[in-house]
């Protein structure tokens, strides 16, 4: 009962913290089948949580054992579908004894066709790459088959989770499933080497998750590709509604130009840095962003919105600011790495607005009724409003900005762009042929 009265709101908060969620390829889930969705761990609980929220079916979680220390919060966490995995360092050998339990209730579960997920890479690193596999998967698969030798094929379903900056609020989340494999054939190769047996899931696993996952080969590369990362986001800019799409393109064209970064060689890969490095030092010295100078044409409407929308905007942004800047403040204070801060700051702007709507509700509706209950829903739909007004009227400075330059800087800014963007362009393949656009057909409703 608690995670369907929990899933909703979650769904709302991820809605509002993320500019955009792309969840490609959802049809290759099937309805009906044992499934295991094996996903790379680059936050602390972003990534199960959005699942939960944006899939179609109830899906169970493997969490690491040491928060499972008191038995209110285990009462609170079996009930959001939760399922402790301990390691040696959650209380020794003594709690390892409790994964027989834990791996015997997966064994149970995807017997009775239920969904899975394990954070395959078996620890969080906030990273644009894919770190070693552990070999967790592979034997609950074949748990559940020595468990139920006649159980149906379980489907093992690599799971791509990508973020464009995990750490920020109005970011993209890019989560695409990968094709299932086919598991029974490995476990049967594992009557007469299980070690061989557990070894090639794995390792086919990794395959596939490499065709779904962002990654930067080299630590030194990273500044590069975040820069070019971003001029491909200026030249597509998405932010149309509704948030979560289903069009994996976004995440293709970035995973190309990571692709294209990781294979430059000596020259080429120093002189593409230094262009990269002198355009983006150049617009920080004239103070205007790479967005702004790609922009063929400022919007017209923006001025007028932000002249008409400003006291909406006030209003939204005044009654809105005690649990944002509280759960800011929470983040700030108490998170100290990075995979973390996210999920907290979600976390508790969602249990602090929670009792912020309450409190309000019973205020408002003691003094006007029906109409004061309305008017807190009103104030909900005006905090959502300044989040797009700020937003409208960053773009809008950044454009005035680059309006103000003279006509030989934004010439000389255009062609560094030009230059940089045609080599990394020339490069990168038709990504409608490697992206699968969802379909009315194939895709349910979210």
């Amino acid at each position: 009962m608690l995670y369907s009265l929990v899933r909703p709101l979650a769904a709302v908060a991820l809605k509002v913290f993320f500019k955009k969620i792309y969840l490609s390829n959802i049809d290759r889930i099937p309805q009906g089948k044992p499934v295991l969705l094996a996903a790379n761990h680059p936050s602390a609980f972003l990534e199960p949580c959005i699942l939960a929220c944006f899939l179609d079916r109830p899906i169970y979680f493997l969490v690491r054992g040491d928060i499972f220390v008191k038995p209110f919060y285990i009462k609170i966490l079996r009930a959001l579908n939760m399922v402790p995995v301990y390691r040696l360092k959650d209380g020794g050998y003594q709690n390892l004894k409790n994964n027989f339990a834990t791996f015997q209730y997966c064994y149970a579960a995807l017997n009775e066709k239920k969904s899975i997920m394990i954070l395959a890479e078996g620890r969080t690193i906030h990273e644009k790459r894919l770190r070693p596999l552990q070999k967790g998967t592979a034997r609950i698969v074949f748990g559940a088959y020595d468990s139920f030798p006649d159980m149906e094929e379980v489907l093992v379903i690599p799971v791509g989770v990508n973020y464009t900056f995990a750490d920020r609020p109005r970011s993209e989340a890019m989560i695409d499933f990968g094709e299932p494999i086919q598991s029974r054939k490995y476990w049967k190769t594992g009557e007469s080497n299980a070690t061989q047996a557990i070894t090639d899931l794995t390792e086919e696993l990794r395959r596939r998750l490499e065709k779904n996952v962002i990654i930067i080969d080299r630590h030194e590369d990273e500044a590069l590709t975040e820069h070019l990362f971003e001029l491909y986001r200026s030249e597509n800019p998405d932010d149309t509604w509704p948030v979560i799409s289903h069009n994996s393109e976004r995440l293709f064209a970035e995973k190309s130009i990571a692709d294209f970064v990781n294979h430059l060689k000596g020259e080429k890969r120093e002189l593409l840095n230094s262009q990269v490095k002198q355009y983006f030092h150049r617009l920080k010295k004239l103070g205007v962003s790479d967005a702004a100078i790609a922009e063929k044409q400022t919007p017209v409407w923006r001025l007028p919105l932000l002249v008409a929308g400003f006291l909406p905007f006030l209003a939204g942004y005044l009654w809105n600011y005690p649990p944002v800047r509280l759960a800011r403040y929470v983040a700030d204070t108490r998170v100290k790495g990075i995979e973390f801060y996210s999920s907290v700051m979600i976390a508790v702007n969602l249990v602090l607005y929670v009792i912020y709507i309450l409190l309000w509700g019973v205020i408002a509706g003691r003094a006007y009724g029906l109409a004061g209950i309305a008017g807190v829903g009103g104030m909900l739909a005006l905090g959502y409003f300044a989040l797009i007004y700020k937003e409208v009227y960053h773009d809008w400075t950044e454009s005035w900005k680059a309006g103000k330059l003279s006509g030989v800087d934004k010439k000389e800014l255009q062609k560094m762009r030009e230059i940089i963007w045609q080599d990394v362009a020339s490069h990168l393949p038709d990504v409608s042929k490697n992206a699968t656009l969802a379909s009315s057909s194939s895709i349910r409703t979210i």
